[in-house]
């Protein structure tokens, strides 16, 4: 009887081995595909990291990802305020509409992830004012980009974006 459980176990061994060199196989399947599959991006990927011959220095990839962010909340806010005015305020038929919204989804990322984490700026109502309205923007872009921000919505934005402004200059 024991020789049969040490013949299982040896088996029982054997399969494991066999286990994990297939789990082995099957997570380099998996990451060649997506490298792969990972090299066809979208053109709103392929334009940020498109100028790799370039020879980007790293200060200048950092700005990219950034979206010109420079750590100072009130030069930030504006200049994200700024950008985004202009966005909504895009004719419909402009040619650099891709490239414009773009560039908004990319501030509006980098100054959510900047600044939702910084407590002492968290609880200001210039803050809380940009994030709804950031929340508002990001939400019908990432519904669709196609079309032009509905006038209600950009009339709202623009109030909020007035809102913000107005409590940056009394330093709320």
């Amino acid at each position: 009887m024991k020789a049969k459980y040490e013949s299982l176990h040896e088996r029982l061994e054997v399969l494991q081995v066999s286990l994990k060199s297939l789990c082995r196989f099957a997570i380099a399947l998996i990451m060649v595909t997506s490298i792969v599959l990972g090299s066809f991006t979208s053109g709103a990927e392929a334009a940020l990291f498109s100028r790799k011959s370039d020879g980007l220095s790293t200060k200048e990839i950092q700005t990219l990802v950034n979206a010109g962010l420079t750590g100072d909340y009130i030069a930030d806010t504006t200049d994200t305020i700024k950008t985004l005015r202009e966005a909504i305020n895009l004719p419909e038929n402009a040619e650099n509409r891709a490239a414009v919204k773009t560039s908004a989804r990319y501030k509006i990322n980098a100054y959510v992830s900047r600044y939702r984490a910084d407590h002492d700026k968290g609880g200001l109502y210039s803050y809380t004012t940009m994030s709804t309205a950031l929340n508002t923007l990001a939400g019908y872009y990432n519904g669709s980009m196609k079309r032009a921000v509905p006038a209600k919505t950009r009339d709202r934005l623009l109030q909020e974006f007035d809102r913000a402004e107005a409590a940056l200059a009394q330093g709320r």
